[in-house]
């Protein structure tokens, strides 16, 4: 790939800066930043109270991980250690709202999804699972072996050493100001929704909904310590919050049965009046909002509102943020073949609007029209909001990805350097590049081309579809097979625990700032007698890591009815083909899985009505017309 286009992006693509490093470093300028205060005056009363509260939290979980300990080491019968693990993970859950919070990196020691991971893509710094979920998978094997108590001790001792460092970090009281304070309140509803009653924190205890009980108890304590910053409010809005989060609660432990849990009335009838009033109060009573760059629009009173998440959020920096100069410009270029080698073959080629910018195959044709390429075409639709690109995720931004298609001798054989020279020779186009970028020295260059056609890519957003009217309260938006679908979707399938909502693709709540790649055992074929893994190492290729072997970033599923076929392969012409795969577990079910297969090997056990009700849910997602501009 040609690099030196532009110094932005040769500078991007050199550092390779993934979007990790940029949540590390953005998270170590806010701690900067919140420290700073400390060298000049002291911490208000309400950061001294949030900090007594969170040293006297932490020592219960510390105690309650001891007592856990030291039953494990007594060897006491595996259902009671099932018993104390639920109650140490209720103990966790309230005060997770601040150590997820504050502390996210020491959070993995303490409550990880139990899959083998790396930091900042570094291949062989490979990190198995720890805490609470490395945990859970023990206690609930089928199968317990006495070696199992030496691996709780293990797991165990590193949760008291990451607890250890929370509670001696330095000047942490700083940290505890209202604003992130009440953000970390905020998040904690977008994760009981997102994560908490889908089962991703308890895919085996099945624990999820006290769980998410507990959290909203955690802020119901933080609220009532916020109280005394918050004489600008009446008392009786924050005594109306505080019911509201009483009520969810008590909704919550109401539920006895996981499966049978009503979703989608949960979170119309609770969350969203929650979220709301959240926001509202916070509006009110005059607490800022977090300082600097966010996927969250904090001004937004709903998750489900096409504002939530900040598109901005996904792009370089301001001045090169969508506009509707931007989007006109770069719509044409899309289908413009000038920017082909051969000038043969545009963007729109291959991402046809009419098939949902897809092209209704399962591979595409190389440049030449005979050789087949490797992967299926993802649909362009919200592709905006994330922040990994391509299948394998080695791309961060757009205008990278646009780049490496352009230059690539298969699919477009093409020079955006070469390209400037082309489209100049146009007047049109120079003008149209002169208006879209007044700031620039030279308006047409080639990262202005790459960031044209990734402005109209990122104005394709759907984020209005049936669904989305229905939670923003228009009731007649979906039939009863629909709703039924969308529960088991957020339950008993676990779809929600890699397709995270609201956007329903694998980007992280509650700040959406991390995209997901997940291995889940894809055939090459059909063929259920002879079935064999498709050969495609995907994420591996890039990192080169082994736990990445086979590895595919997590898709949107909106607008997934018009995008068949399915999979990094397209080896699935119908949804419920692909449900019908996922059913039996994935490449486990057909006995063709890698050993490194995150997808859980259990059997969903869904009837053939749930399966069709499932799809006809992922059907409502369908949404064409909410076009940026």
């Amino acid at each position: 790939m040609d690099i030196s286009f532009h110094p932005l992006a040769a500078r991007i693509y050199r550092e390779k800066i993934t979007w990790y490093r940029i949540i590390t470093i953005s998270l170590l300028m806010l701690t900067v930043i919140i420290l700073l205060p400390a060298f000049r005056n002291p911490a208000s009363p309400v950061e001294e109270t949030i900090n007594k509260y969170y040293t006297i939290q932490l020592g219960l979980l510390k105690t309650n991980i001891l007592h856990f300990k030291l039953q494990a080491a007594r060897k006491i019968p595996v259902t009671q250690l099932r018993v104390i693990f639920k109650e140490s993970r209720l103990v966790y859950k309230r005060i997770a709202i601040l150590t997820e919070y504050y502390n996210p990196y020491e959070t993995k020691v303490l409550n990880s999804p139990a899959i083998d991971r790396i930091e900042s893509e570094v291949a062989d710094r490979i990190i198995h699972p720890k805490g609470y979920q490395a945990i859970e998978q023990i206690l609930f094997a089928e199968k317990w072996i006495p070696d199992h108590y030496n691996q709780l001790k293990s797991l165990l001792d590193e949760m008291l050493g990451t607890i250890q460092k929370l509670e001696t970090e330095p000047d942490r009281q700083y940290k505890f100001r209202i604003g992130l304070v009440w953000d970390a309140m905020r998040a904690a509803v977008v994760q009981v929704t997102s994560t908490g009653i889908t089962g991703f924190d308890s895919p085996v205890a099945g624990n999820s909904l006290p769980e998410a009980a507990a959290s909203l108890q955690g802020i119901r304590s933080l609220l009532e310590l916020l109280r005394p910053a918050l004489s600008q409010v009446p008392a009786g809005k924050i005594t109306e919050l505080d019911n509201l989060l009483s009520k969810t609660g008590a909704h919550l432990k109401g539920q006895i049965n996981f499966n049978q849990f009503d979703r989608l009335g949960f979170i119309t009838s609770y969350i969203n009046p929650l979220y709301e009033k959240v926001i509202t109060l916070r509006n009110a009573a005059g607490v800022p909002v977090p300082e600097g760059r966010s996927a969250i629009n904090y001004m937004a009173t709903s998750i489900f509102d096409k504002e939530t998440i900040n598109l901005n959020f996904y792009s370089p920096p301001q001045e090169y943020w969508v506009t509707p100069e931007r989007v006109q410009l770069g719509k044409q270029l899309f289908s413009d073949p000038i920017l082909s080698g051969p000038h043969t073959r545009s963007c729109a080629s291959c991402h046809k609007p009419e098939l949902a910018f897809t092209d209704g195959l399962a591979k595409p044709f190389a440049l030449d029209g005979k050789t087949v390429l490797p992967r299926n075409t993802p649909t362009l639709w919200n592709s905006g909001f994330q922040t990994r690109q391509f299948m394998d995720s080695r791309a961060d931004i757009l205008e990278n990805q646009l780049g490496e298609v352009v230059h690539n001798l298969q699919e477009m054989e093409g020079s955006l350097k070469k390209s400037v020279a082309d489209l100049k020779n146009i007047p049109a186009y120079k003008l149209q590049f002169e208006k879209a970028y007044p700031g620039e020295k030279e308006p047409l260059n080639a990262f202005t081309i790459a960031n044209a056609i990734s402005s109209y890519v990122r104005s394709l957003r759907s984020l209005d579809s049936r669904f989305d009217q229905y939670m923003r309260g228009n009731r007649s938006r979906l039939t009863a097979a629909e709703k039924n679908g969308f529960n088991l979707f957020a339950g008993k399938a676990k779809c929600a625990t890699c397709h995270f909502i609201p956007l329903f693709n694998g980007v992280v709540p509650p700040f959406y700032a991390v995209t997901e790649s997940e291995v889940v055992g894809v055939p090459a074929t059909k063929d259920k007698k002879q079935p064999v893994l498709d050969t495609d190492e995907g994420k591996y290729i890039f990192t080169r890591s082994e736990i990445h072997k086979y590895s595919f970033k997590t898709p949107s599923l909106r607008n997934i009815e018009l995008t068949a076929p399915y999979m990094h392969n397209g080896v699935y012409d119908s949804l419920e083909e692909v449900m019908e795969f996922y059913n039996n577990g994935g490449g486990k079910g057909l006995h063709i899985a890698p050993s490194n297969q995150t997808l859980p090997f259990d059997k969903l056990k869904l009837t053939k009505k749930e399966i069709s009700d499932i799809v006809l849910f992922m059907k409502s997602l369908t949404d064409t017309s909410s076009v940026l501009y």
